[in-house]
C-alpha cells in the first residue's frame, strides 16, 4: 500500500509552502491527540504541536520516501512529548530547590479531549501521578498503555532493545505501583 503523502511530503521537500500546509492540516489532529497526553495545559498543547511541525520542516531533507512519512512525523511528535517531560522534570527540580516556590502548589487542570467529567478526572489523575516518573518512564508508560503502541515498536522510537524496553516498562510500571500505594489511592 502507498503511503498518501510521499507526493506531499516530496513537494514541501521542494519548498512547495502549500504542501506543508497540507500536511500539516492533514496531520494536526493526529499529532494533537497524541501530544494532549503529554501536557497539561491548552497553552503547552499548541506550543508541542507548533514545535513538532517546526521540527518537521527543520527536518524534510532527511526525510526519505520509503520511510512511511506520518510515522515519522508521530516520531518528532513523541521526541517533542519526551523532550517537553524532559524540561518540566527540570524545572520541577529547580522549583523544588528555589526558597518560597510554588512546588507544592496544585497543577493546572490538566486538558481533556473528553466531555465525560468522571473521565476528565481520571486522565487528570493519571497524569499527575505519570508526572513523578522518569521522563523516558513517563513516556514510554504514556506510548504503550495510553496510546496503545507495542512495546516492539516504542523500543524502536528509542532505540532500545526490545528486552531492554520490556524490563524498563515493568520498572516503570513497579515504580506508578509504589506512587499509587503510597498515595493511598488502590
Amino acid at each position: 500500500m502507498a503511503d498518501p503523502d510521499v507526493d506531499l511530503a516530496a513537494r514541501a521537500q521542494a519548498g512547495d509552502r502549500g504542501a506543508m500546509a497540507a500536511l500539516v492540516e492533514r496531520h494536526q489532529a493526529a499529532i494533537a491527540r497524541l501530544l494532549w497526553r503529554f501536557v497539561r495545559t491548552q497553552a503547552d498543547l499548541d506550543d508541542l504541536v507548533q514545535d513538532t511541525f517546526l521540527r518537521m520542516v527543520r527536518g524534510l531533507p532527511a526525510w526519505r520516501p520509503h520511510q512511511p512519512f506520518g510515522h515519522w512525523l508521530l516520531r518528532i511528535a513523541t521526541n517533542a512529548g519526551r523532550d517537553y517531560f524532559r524540561r518540566q522534570a527540570v524545572r520541577r527540580r529547580w522549583m523544588a530547590d528555589t526558597p518560597g516556590s510554588a512546588a507544592g502548589a496544585p497543577a493546572p487542570e490538566a486538558i481533556d479531549p473528553g466531555e465525560n467529567p468522571a473521565a476528565r478526572a481520571a486522565a487528570n489523575e493519571v497524569k499527575a501521578m505519570l508526572a513523578e516518573l522518569a521522563p523516558d518512564d513517563r513516556t514510554l508508560l504514556t506510548l504503550h498503555h495510553l496510546e496503545g503502541w507495542p512495546l516492539a515498536q516504542v523500543a524502536a522510537q528509542f532505540g532500545w532493545t526490545l528486552t531492554a524496553t520490556k524490563l524498563r516498562a515493568w520498572r516503570a510500571r513497579r515504580q506508578l505501583r509504589a506512587l499509587l500505594q503510597s498515595k493511598d489511592f488502590t
